[in-house]
């Protein structure tokens, strides 16, 4: 491993795991109350507010608790992420990373190889290099440090590692900034934000974690 010792590499791996599944459900799903009700409990956006985007994202909750009217955040959704018209911010690495800007094509089938080398599966007719998956994916994997060796620790860094630099890095920063100039509405303006803070933070902290370790598709095979 590198530099970064076991407490520290604990606490972090406790935050990935919980920011990485509130990424997954906002991209996956479109916001309910219901969700909203569950952020506020959890105090989630609070313990965040320093980070970009947090105060935006949090501004949006309690005007939505009250009224009970989640309809600007669901249209700001289907708008950005879903359609039916043109989206403004088409949520998979395919489009950001092909001339044509077009789905399913070589990034596409690069992610869907290296989640079956770690048993990982998609929600049913969603594409495998769609943003929420994308987290869902790292999710699984922060999930799986829990208990691991730490050969097995090492290895589940370095895909990581290769992921994020390889996949989220290339893409997510103009994602985020189409999220910024398109969403209507604060809370996926923040996201924006948000999204493009978080991913150049799990590039360098993976990178000095892993430090100079080889390329993590050499630790099953490649595709």
């Amino acid at each position: 491993m590198g530099i970064i010792d076991d407490e520290t590499m604990d606490t972090r791996t406790q935050t990935r795991i919980v920011v990485y599944d509130l990424l997954r459900r906002v991209f996956l799903h479109e916001p309910t109350v219901e969700f909203s009700r569950r952020l506020d409990e959890s105090n989630l956006l609070e313990e965040l507010f320093e980070l970009p985007g947090i105060k935006k994202m949090h501004s949006c909750i309690q005007p939505i608790l009250k009224s009970g009217d989640i309809d600007d955040a669901q249209q700001d959704f289907y708008q950005l992420f879903l359609g039916p018209r043109r989206l403004k911010a088409p949520p998979w690495e395919s489009v950001y990373r092909s001339q044509l800007r077009l789905v399913n094509q070589e990034s596409t089938a690069e992610v869907r190889c290296l989640y079956a080398q770690y048993g990982f599966q998609t929600e049913e007719g969603q594409l495998e290099d769609h943003f929420g998956t994308e987290c869902d994916f790292l999710h699984r994997l922060c999930m799986m440090i829990k208990g691991s060796s730490t050969e097995q620790i090492a290895d589940l860094m370095k895909v990581q590692k290769h992921f994020v630099s390889e996949h989220l890095v290339k893409w997510v920063p103009g994602f985020a900034m189409d999220i910024r100039h398109n969403a209507r509405t604060p809370f996926f303006r923040g996201m924006g934000e948000f999204i493009d803070y978080w991913i150049w933070t799990e590039h360098y902290y993976l990178n000095e974690v892993v430090h100079g370790a080889g390329d993590s598709t050499q630790q099953k095979g490649r595709c």
